[in-house]
């Protein structure tokens, strides 16, 4: 059970009530909801990450699945999982992230691992990672690595802290599917 209460939809204002639609009543935009407008950015913000960028989709869910173990965050696990199916990544990919076999990885993945576990345990990467980053990623796909890895620890923060239960029905990952 989550340690506060979600909000009731009807002390939101109706711009966090439509956000949440949208969204498909996700439990983390429900709890951020107590925060209506930083809901709103993180929303914008997180909607961008997945949708609209750069960063190739599986090695975009590749980090977010590395920093959900790192920061021992079921629901982000739960959720990208799905996600991760949905565009396009292999079972065997997935079994090879959750066995921390990274080594099976491409060299390019290996690398945004890095960079993830790197940020989550120093606070940063270190310049010879993107050095090495530098010759898999253009300027704006690191860029994008980098604000990946660092909005799920925030989730991941804001989600274990806060004990956010997942969802009982559809994952992220298979309403995304079911839009498209």
């Amino acid at each position: 059970m989550a340690r506060i209460a979600y909000p009731e939809p009807a002390s939101q204002s109706e711009e966090v009530r439509d956000r949440l639609q949208r969204t498909g009543q996700l439990n983390i935009n429900r709890m951020l909801s107590h925060a209506e407008r930083a809901m709103l950015a993180y929303s914008r913000l997180g909607t961008c990450l997945l949708l609209k960028g750069k960063l190739d989709p599986v090695l975009r869910e590749i980090v977010i699945l590395r920093i959900g173990q790192l920061c021992g965050s079921a629901y982000e696990w739960h959720q990208h999982v799905s996600v991760a199916r949905a565009v396009g990544m292999s079972e065997a990919t997935l079994q090879t992230i959750a066995g921390q076999a990274f080594d099976r990885l491409t060299p390019a993945q290996q690398i945004a691992v890095t960079i993830a576990e790197q940020i989550r345990q120093d606070s940063g990467a270190r310049a010879d990672t993107i050095a090495l980053a530098k010759v898999h990623f253009t300027d704006e796909e690191l860029v994008e690595l980098l604000l990946v890895a660092g909005f799920y620890i925030m989730t991941a923060g804001v989600l274990v802290s806060l004990d956010v239960e997942i969802e009982d029905g559809p994952a992220l990952g298979e309403t995304m599917a079911a839009a498209s």
